[in-house]
């Protein structure tokens, strides 16, 4: 049994451009990934493709991976290599890696999360959401231990506008202003 705490760190996930509401299919574009921790919403500022593979981590998070299973696996992920191909334009942005550059990646991912969480007094540490694993010859895993949900934002050509009573509105310049942003869910 394990013992799950009331303030576990959560991760929601934000997914644009979808074609059939609630459901995750290749052609999405992940553009932001929330942490929420204590009722509280913040938005982690990660790059395009630290947020493919938070969200490629997210789907595979039963089970920690080394740096070659995530470059190979992501390599061969639909969802990845189409990534953003339903977006106007049809212009996918995959995120391309290799098990150097997925070392990388998730060195600037948890040090990104490390600052959100100092600069926001935050309780909890970055361990508590990226958790590195060690085999017994001593090879590093990686997996996301956070509760995780996704979101799809509604079509724009939405009869009613999709408006999801327990989703806050974000304004699109928060998404890209650089820096940490909290943002107050509206229940």
């Amino acid at each position: 049994m394990t013992y799950r705490r009331a303030d576990q760190a959560k991760l929601r996930i934000i997914h644009d451009y979808t074609e059939f509401p609630g459901e995750c299919l290749p052609g999405e574009e992940v553009i932001a990934i929330i942490l929420i921790y204590r009722g509280r919403w913040y938005w982690i500022p990660w790059g395009p493709t630290h947020l493919i593979v938070g969200n490629f981590l997210a789907r595979h998070r039963w089970i920690a991976l080394d740096t070659w299973q995530i470059a190979a696996k992501m390599q061969q992920d639909p969802f990845v290599l189409q990534h953003g191909t339903n977006a106007p334009g049809h212009k996918g942005r995959p995120a391309r890696t290799s098990p150097a550059g997925a070392r990388q990646q998730l060195k600037r991912m948890r040090d990104v999360l490390a600052r959100l969480i100092a600069e926001e007094g935050l309780d909890i540490a970055v361990e508590e959401i990226i958790r590195t694993e060690r085999t017994s010859s001593g090879t590093a895993r990686y997996r996301i231990v956070a509760d995780v949900s996704w979101e799809h934002l509604p079509r724009l050509d939405d009869q009613d506008g999709g408006s999801d009573p327990h989703f806050p509105f974000v304004h699109p310049a928060l998404l890209g202003s650089g820096g940490s942003v909290r943002i107050e869910a509206q229940w």
